[in-house]
């Protein structure tokens, strides 16, 4: 077991810009690590308790200190992801990046305006398939709503359209489209526990696994056994990552290999207006190649918080050691 100073002993605070705001975020930032095997990322979102963020330094330390299995393919098939209200701006994307899923990030405070934004999209591609992301932002009554409009449309599934377990359930009676569960796994004390999962794949059609969040690949593949054999189906996706972190996510979705015919949520390059590496893991095709990167030092923008990640990352690391999570 290494000591802080050894684990921690190469840093580097960073800021990356977002294309659009996501969630009223502009920017991404957080601390690169450097270990024996490269580099990793500490990132959680300024939301995040210790206890969550500890969970992304668990994934951090694991990428730059130890060996992780090798991917099993060279490229992996990913979906495009949108995070503006204007539609020529996703119309633009998956003609860039040729995927042929898109995934929409939406808050349920318009729906005109939301279904106006898919048939603008449809208009220039008329065979796409929709993922819809509400990040848990639906009270039952909207969500319904959402979904009676919705099954006009080519909708793979609808991501946490609700805050709990409960009122998922309770709208999964009431809709036939499928519902995919993300916040209410990765956020709960321990994203492996059998018990949990069990409550998650009850009520889920799709999981999304996120590996950064839930601890780093270890964890992701306990979970994603889990959930695989109880016959739900596992979607791998990105937590909004520089393209250092995002080799986590395109390495977890090639080491399901034949269990999973889904495309990976990893087309978060799109929307990226700044990196932290020469060149920016972006689909091409509708797909990603799986390639490790190191970080080019004259593309990293310090963070103006530089203090303030360090201090989250010397609490994360206490909290996380505490409990013999690394």
């Amino acid at each position: 077991m290494q000591s802080k100073e050894n684990a921690l002993s190469n840093l580097k605070t960073f800021r990356v810009e977002l294309t659009d705001a996501m969630r009223h975020e502009t920017f991404r930032e957080g601390v690169l690590i450097r270990g024996d095997f490269g580099w990793s990322e500490f990132a959680p979102f300024p939301h995040h308790t210790i206890e969550h963020s500890a969970r992304w330094l668990q994934a951090a330390l694991e990428m730059a200190w130890s060996k992780l299995p090798e991917p099993i393919e060279k490229q992996i098939k990913v979906n495009a992801i949108s995070t503006s209200p204007d539609p020529k701006k996703a119309i633009d994307i998956l003609t860039a990046t040729g995927c042929k899923i898109l995934k929409v990030k939406l808050n349920g405070t318009n729906i005109d305006s939301d279904i106006a934004f898919l048939e603008a999209v449809i208009s220039a591609y008329p065979e796409i398939l929709f993922r819809i992301d509400f990040n848990g932002s639906l009270k039952i009554s909207d969500a319904l709503n959402y979904s009676n409009k919705l099954s006009e449309f080519n909708i793979e599934y609808i991501e946490q359209p609700c805050k709990s377990i409960e009122e998922i359930k309770e709208l999964k009676v009431l809709t036939k489209i499928p519902v995919a569960i993300d916040e209410n796994l990765r956020l709960a004390n321990d994203a492996t526990n059998p018990e949990h999962i069990k409550t998650i794949t009850d009520v889920a059609d799709f999981v999304v696994i996120k590996p950064i969040p839930v601890g780093g690949i270890k964890r992701f593949q306990s979970i994603a056994e889990q959930v695989i054999k109880s016959g739900k189906k596992v979607v791998v996706s990105g937590s909004m990552d520089t393209s250092i972190g995002l080799y986590e996510t395109l390495l977890a979705q090639s080491l399901l290999g034949e269990s999973s015919q889904l495309v990976a949520g990893a087309g978060t390059g799109s929307i990226l207006s700044t990196d932290v590496v020469t060149q920016t893991l972006r689909a091409h095709n509708g797909v990603i190649e799986i390639k490790r990167l190191e970080v080019d030092e004259s593309k990293v923008t310090e963070s103006p918080n530089q203090e303030e990640l360090i201090q989250r990352l010397n609490m994360s690391f206490d909290f996380g050691r505490e409990r013999n999570w690394f």
